[in-house]
């Protein structure tokens, strides 16, 4: 009774891997901490974290470790752009970043930056956005290596071999032998 339990929710989550009816993120403009213009369009084709945070937010502290490693290790598709929150100066911003030996980029907050997700009701909150530039998800609180993971390298693509793919490898596993 399991094997048709878990068909049924593989292919429930086929769409949201597709990118079949997610939003689109609104391109919007911002000046990083050096005060240069980037264009959220600027990163289609990569996989972003847009991650609000604030340098008194202990959760926030708290989930940089695995963003930093996730970032590290998925360097050529995946970037973070790190929106401040809490309305913290540039000198605090910079020294929030070499404290905590973050490389990816902290943009200070800004009125673009604070409504182009819709209104953020705690910190952290982060939003997973695909190559595309569609929503895939939003993380209300720590998000982990592991629920990064989850999205950008999902383990319905990692199970799949070279020569079917994760549809028909799922009907195989629950397909009696004959």
């Amino acid at each position: 009774m399991k094997k048709p339990i878990i068909l049924w929710a593989a292919l429930s989550i086929l769409p949201f891997f597709s990118g079949q009816g997610l939003e689109k993120v609104k391109d919007f403009s911002f000046n990083d901490i050096e005060g240069k213009s980037h264009n959220f369009s600027d990163y289609q084709g990569k996989w972003v974290l847009v991650n609000y945070w604030a340098t008194y937010c202990p959760p926030c502290h708290a989930e940089i470790p695995d963003i930093e490693r996730f970032a590290q290790d998925n360097k050529d598709d995946f970037i973070v752009l790190g929106m401040d929150a809490g309305g913290s100066q540039i000198n605090e911003i910079l020294s929030f970043k070499e404290q905590l030996n973050i490389s990816y980029d902290l943009i200070p907050m800004q009125q673009s930056t604070m409504l182009s997700f819709g209104t953020i009701v705690g910190i952290p909150t982060s939003y997973i956005v695909n190559p595309k530039g569609e929503i895939v998800d939003k993380y209300v609180g720590i998000i982990t290596y592991d629920d990064l993971d989850f999205h950008i390298n999902p383990p319905i693509y990692k199970s799949a071999s070279a020569n079917k793919n994760p549809i028909e490898e799922s009907f195989d596993s629950i397909t009696p032998n004959q």
